[in-house]
């Protein structure tokens, strides 16, 4: 027979705790009054009985098994040692196997048990922090507008029936629709990889087509609009003394000249930089990809940079800039309006600061720089990345080109 057993552990003594002559120690803790007796091995320490009941029964080895069973309520408690008990006595008999019943506790487990445990698979798979952070919440909005409950509500139909109210009332995006819905498909195939679900119930769902329905159109800027900008950061007035004379200006002019994003160059250190062979070193920390890299970088731009490291007395491994997305994104805008650049233009396309990345792929490309060298510059996984989303062919170029053919 299975006894339930509360276990002993060794704390240290709790602030404000008293301490009697025969070693009893006492405390609050959330109000309640705790007891404990003093450790006579370890001086400063108290030893103080669990809150929870542990099982302690005999398996189907012959082995003593001690199993918390995470609660206070010794009838609860009973009730998991007699589960136990009788999961010991089926595989006695022959009727189960313990790799058998193993996989039925699986499929009790709780939705945000489970999420716990995917964000830490994440978390071992080598997922940055904003997409172990997103990913739950993503799946945690689904399930809250379907009314999943549980991991053995997880249907297709459910959740394709959530994608189709979706773009009926058009308030998600279809990139964002897929974001939900590949955060969602990574956790059912995680969940069918350790058993709980018996197979991937989404992993037939196709994702949106984006192009039918893209929200958000980024353009690049034109040369004339890059000298306006720049002109603008150079002049305008300074707002609010945020901005260090000519720093604008020079952040604009690496992010067209180097093709880095926002966010890595707010996290530029001098000592990612080779002025003297004119290389910039992207660490695998800094980068969206997670992934490190060695970019050329232009010789005015390392003068540029070589004189305001000197002005600013920036050390080697303080950031170079100290600017936020959201602090660049608002100073940019202001700056367009002061160059005159219009955000939106008449045939939906804008420009924000992203727009600088695709300025300078499209410019390489418009040089007769090859794709494949665009690419690996942009640190793009395939050349079609780089020619779908970060190059812009207007037509006046497309007609320079055809007008190049000989004549028929």
């Amino acid at each position: 027979m299975g006894t339930l057993i509360k276990l002993w552990k060794t704390i240290p003594i709790p602030e404000g705790a008293t301490v009697s002559r025969n070693g009893a120690v006492s405390w609050l803790a959330k109000g309640k009054k705790r007891t404990g007796k003093a450790s006579t091995t370890s001086p400063g320490k108290v030893n103080v009985q669990s809150d929870t009941w542990t099982a302690q029964f005999t398996d189907e080895n012959g082995k003593s098994q001690r199993v918390s069973t995470k609660t206070t309520v010794r009838s609860v408690a009973e009730k998991i040692l007699a589960r136990y008990q009788t999961e010991v006595d089926r595989i006695r008999t022959g009727v189960a196997t313990r790799e058998e019943l193993s996989k039925i506790h699986f499929r009790h487990i709780t939705l945000d048990a489970a999420l716990e445990r995917f964000s830490t698979k994440m978390i071992a798979g080598g997922s940055t922090s904003r997409h172990v952070s997103a990913a739950p919440k993503r799946i945690r909005r689904v399930c809250q507008e379907t009314g999943i409950t549980c991991l053995t509500d997880i249907r297709r139909e459910t959740v394709e029936r959530w994608i189709a109210d979706e773009v009926q009332k058009k308030t998600l995006a279809p990139g964002t629709i897929n974001q939900h819905l590949t955060a969602f498909k990574s956790f059912a195939q995680y969940l069918t990889d350790i058993d709980i679900l018996p197979k991937n119930p989404l992993q037939s769902i196709r994702h949106l087509n984006q192009e039918v329905d893209r929200r958000k159109r980024r353009r690049a800027m034109t040369a004339v609009e890059v000298e306006r900008l720049l002109h603008a950061a150079a002049t305008r007035k300074n707002e609010k003394r945020k901005w260090k004379a000519g720093e604008r200006e020079l952040i604009y002019r690496l992010l067209l000249g180097t093709g880095l994003r926002s966010k890595e160059l707010s996290l530029l250190t001098p000592s990612q930089i080779d002025f003297e062979r004119c290389l910039l070193r992207i660490e695998a920390a800094k980068t969206k990809n997670k992934k490190a890299d060695v970019l050329p970088l232009r010789q005015d731009l390392v003068q540029s940079v070589k004189q305001w490291l000197e002005k600013h007395a920036v050390q080697s491994q303080e950031r170079i800039f100290r600017h936020s997305s959201e602090s660049l994104l608002y100073a940019f805008y202001n700056d367009l309006k002061a160059a005159g650049i219009e955000r939106i233009g008449a045939d939906g396309r804008s420009v924000d600061v992203h727009s600088l990345r695709k300025t300078f792929g499209t410019m390489l490309a418009m040089a007769g720089v090859p794709l494949t060298t665009v690419q690996r510059l942009m640190r793009h996984s395939t050349p079609l990345l780089t020619a779908k989303l970060y190059i812009d062919v207007e037509p006046v170029n497309m007609l320079q080109a055809v007008e190049q053919l000989p004549g028929f």
